[in-house]
Order: C-alpha cells, then sequence, then structure tokens
C-alpha cells in the first residue's frame, strides 16, 4: 500500500507495474481499483476513500459483535445479513440500474462517491469487507467467472454460497444462474463448471477495466480504449490476447512503430496459435508500409 502521501502519476505507473509482477495473492483488489480510479480522475489523494472501506469493515464488525453477544456462534447467515445491512442499508450502495453503462460505474472512486455501480465494482467492495473482517472460522469468498455478470461464492463452515452484489448480495441458486447465462448468451447455452470457478485477484481488475474498454470502443473513443489497455499490460504483462488486442488497435489508430514492437511481442508469448495467423498477416502489412 502507498503511504498518506499525495498522489502522482509516477506512483500510480510504479504500484501498478509492481502489480504486474506480484503474487496474486499480494495483490490488493480494493487498493489497485482505488488507484486505477485516482489515475482516471487525476486525483492527488485516495485517502478519504481508504478510510471509507476502513469504515465498511470496521461496521460489520461491530454489527456481527453485537449478533454474537446473543448467540452461541455465528453462522452464514448472519455474516450475509450484516454485509447487507452495512454495505446496501447503511451506506446506502445499490446496483445502477437507470444508467448502467456509465463509466462512472466502473470507476471505484466514483462509485463511492455515487453509491452506485455495477456489478463488479461492488463486488470489489463486498470482497474487501469479507477479506477484512476477523472471524472464529476461516470465511472465504472469491470472485466466479460467470459471464456477464460478476458474483462472489462464499464459504463458512460447510456451508458455500454464491451471492450477486448488484442486488444486495442475495443468493443466487442454479435456475437463476442458467436464466441469466441464456439472457446473457443465448437460449442454447448451458451452465459449465467454468463459469462458477474462481478467478483471480488479477483477473478481477482485468475484468473491470475491460468493461471500460469495451465502453469506450463502443462510444468510438479507440485513443482512451488504448490508455485502458496499456494499463491492463501493467497489471497483466504476461497476458498475450491483451498484447494482441493492444497491436491491433494501434494499428488502426496508424501508431505504425508501436503496433509493430507490441505485435512482435505477441506473436512471441503467445501459444495459442488460433490468434496467430491474423497478427502474422497484419505485422507483414505494417512492414510493408515502412518501406
Amino acid at each position: 500500500m502507498l503511504h498518506r502521501t499525495s498522489l502522482s502519476s509516477a506512483n500510480i505507473f510504479r504500484y501498478l507495474k509492481n502489480i504486474g509482477q506480484s503474487e496474486d495473492h499480494d495483490i490488493s483488489l480494493s487498493e489497485t481499483a482505488l488507484l486505477i480510479a485516482a489515475q482516471d480522475r487525476k486525483a492527488n489523494s485516495i485517502d478519504r476513500y481508504r478510510d471509507h472501506l476502513d469504515c465498511l469493515v470496521q461496521d460489520t464488525q461491530n454489527l456481527l459483535r453485537q449478533i454474537a453477544n446473543h448467540k452461541e456462534a455465528l453462522d452464514l447467515d448472519d455474516i450475509l445479513s450484516t454485509i447487507e445491512t452495512v454495505l446496501y442499508d447503511i451506506h446506502g450502495y445499490k446496483g445502477d440500474i437507470e444508467t448502467y453503462d456509465d463509466l462512472e460505474n466502473a470507476n471505484l472512486i466514483a462509485v463511492i462517491e455515487r453509491r452506485k455501480g455495477l456489478p463488479i465494482v461492488l463486488g470489489i467492495l463486498y470482497l474487501h469487507i469479507i477479506h477484512s473482517i476477523n472471524l472464529e472460522q476461516t470465511l472465504f469468498a472469491a470472485g466466479l467467472n460467470f459471464p456477464g455478470h460478476f458474483l462472489i461464492r462464499i464459504s463458512y463452515g460447510k456451508k458455500h454460497v454464491i451471492v450477486d452484489p448488484f442486488d444486495r448480495g442475495k443468493v443466487r441458486d442454479t435456475p437463476w444462474l442458467r436464466a441469466t447465462l441464456k439472457g446473457f448468451m443465448s437460449d442454447r447455452a448451458e451452465l459449465q463448471a467454468e463459469f462458477t470457478q474462481s478467478v483471480s485477484n488479477r483477473n478481477i481488475l482485468l475484468r473491470l477495466q475491460n468493461n471500460i474498454k469495451v465502453r469506450l470502443i463502443e462510444a468510438k473513443e479507440p485513443e482512451k480504449a488504448l490508455e485502458i489497455l496499456e494499463k491492463m499490460l501493467l497489471i497483466a504483462p504476461n497476458e498475450p490476447v491483451i498484447w494482441r488486442e493492444a497491436g491491433m488497435l494501434q494499428a488502426f489508430l496508424n501508431n505504425i512503430l508501436a503496433a509493430i514492437e507490441t505485435l512482435e511481442h505477441y506473436l512471441q508469448i503467445e501459444e495459442d496459435h488460433r490468434g496467430l495467423m491474423e497478427a502474422s498477416q497484419m505485422l507483414q502489412k505494417l512492414k510493408a508500409q515502412l518501406n
């Protein structure tokens, strides 16, 4: 974590580059998301937002302590209802249904200020609380690889549930998962084991940034989309698909030398042959333009 001093672009760049070299368990989701948000907003401090995250945790701890005073042992339902009360009732967070595609919904600072956002940003807040509270039994939570809608699996004792941070942490069952998947993909789509597998902290951050990138491309702002891809490469420098997408976008923007360098690196690290042909053809085309 950075010290409580004024931030600069150089500070954040170094932090994100360090994230790219870090083990996944050493990555703080909430801290990194705050710094990315600060960079996007050109904010020079995130102290008040760190304090707010601490407040969410403290409020949760206090309420759980009150419940524990009247019970022999806390159960998972106690934990879920407590987080629901703190996050959605006391602090007023909600999923933004009305302006879902607003870029502010993917910026953690904006979400804290507006108290509404995308499933993945609310999920980062939810995960921050879970990972920060102290309980006698082991409490485990992880984001899931579910398409189109960020969900969290929570385990406490012998009980396991999937919750939806976009809708007050409601527990989601298999019929809901199947119906939501079909709505996002197609009527032919079926649940697969990979859709409920846990994802890494790094992949959650990439998924968050991908939300922004997609919206910028849809808004026909490729230069800003490229900035997001470059940020993703800092976080995950070993992900070939990001190098490929960055190179193709650089080519589209006629940044020929940068595109050549990026695509050459992609071809060196890619192990999946499916994306190689298009990238190789683009690389040859770009090099021909230099002659």
